[in-house]
């Protein structure tokens, strides 16, 4: 696809002076092999494990919360209203919480804010997230979650902090190579990039931005509105699960599973960014390619000035 020569997208200004600029570090709840998304029973109880998803929280959150809901289905009868504590507020609790109106629900976390999901770059992309690609029913899941969560972040658009974007790559990108074609075209092949100063052959993918401060304050503010506030509680072990007053769980705990269901394949990567002063007549996005790269999500400016940054994210595995 030829670009204009005369098309040259404005470039952010990367200059840090602290306070003007944030840094942050965060960890990502990666788990090899595969996500985990199944009921596990403990007696009469049964948890609803929705973990392990490392960089793709954001990403793939409504279609997990999406897939949560039907495995809950399977434990309540038809017209029954239950009641359901969902572990962990971050973006995988807040949207499955979102997605079970139909019960009570309560959501136990030991902080309502400053998770992990808050410390994101919203890079629609299913980044540094495993799952079984040979196993054909795994694969169906994973790309039925991408479809779900993806109709589902776009359908809701600006006010949940949601706007299309072309991300910019100089190679053929690994983490896009995972999405289902009816999902995110293949990506438009450019002779060369529209940037001042990188200007040589790359790639347009299609996709979406999800600026995390929008999408969590709308999730976290709807929630109070149906009177559904996170309740302080530390889990120390799985006993602690099991004394809750509730029969169904929802695990959205993330990196805390390892240790709380003895996972050994829940390992923490961690996620380094640069918050920057908002910017306006930025709306593209721009990333290396490779699945532990830099990247650039430039969050809208036309927001509140304290939830739209440009954000460097720079995975370190």
């Amino acid at each position: 696809m030829k670009v204009s020569p005369n098309l040259v997208l404005p470039s952010p200004d990367f200059t840090c002076n602290p306070p003007g600029c944030v840094f942050k570090a965060g960890v990502r709840p990666f788990r090899r092999k595969t996500y985990r998304l199944e009921i596990q029973a403990f007696g009469p109880k049964h948890v609803v494990h929705n973990y392990g998803h490392g960089g793709a929280g954001i990403t793939m959150s409504w279609g997990c919360a999406d897939a949560v809901t039907k495995l809950v289905g399977t434990l309540v009868p038809t017209g029954t209203r239950a009641r359901i504590a969902v572990m962990g507020a971050g973006v995988m609790g807040l949207t499955a919480a979102t997605l079970l109106p139909n019960h009570d629900v309560t959501i136990y976390a030991d902080r309502a804010t400053g998770t992990t999901s808050d410390v994101a770059g919203g890079q629609w992309a299913p980044s540094v997230v495993k799952y079984d690609a040979k196993n054909a029913q795994a694969k169906q899941q994973f790309e039925d979650i991408l479809r779900t969560a993806y109709a589902m972040h776009q359908s809701r658009g600006p006010s949940f902090g949601v706007y299309p974007r072309v991300n910019y790559t100089k190679v053929e990108s690994d983490t896009f190579g995972k999405i289902p074609n009816d999902v995110v075209r293949p990506p438009d092949k450019l002779d060369h990039l529209p940037f001042q100063h990188l200007s040589s052959p790359g790639f347009g993918y299609h996709t979406l931005l999800v600026e995390p401060p929008v999408l969590l304050k709308r999730l976290r503010d709807d929630l109070a509105a149906a009177n559904i506030v996170p309740q302080h509680r530390i889990f120390r072990s799985v006993q602690d699960v099991i004394n809750l007053h509730e029969t169904i769980i929802v695990n959205c705990t993330g990196l805390g599973s390892g240790k709380l269901f003895n996972d050994p394949d829940v390992i923490p990567i961690t996620g380094q960014l640069v918050w920057l002063p908002a910017q306006g007549g930025l709306d593209w996005l721009y990333s290396t390619g490779r699945p532990t790269s830099s990247h650039v999500p430039i969050m809208s400016s036309s927001v509140a000035p304290t939830n739209a940054r440009s954000t460097t994210k720079i995975p370190i595995p």
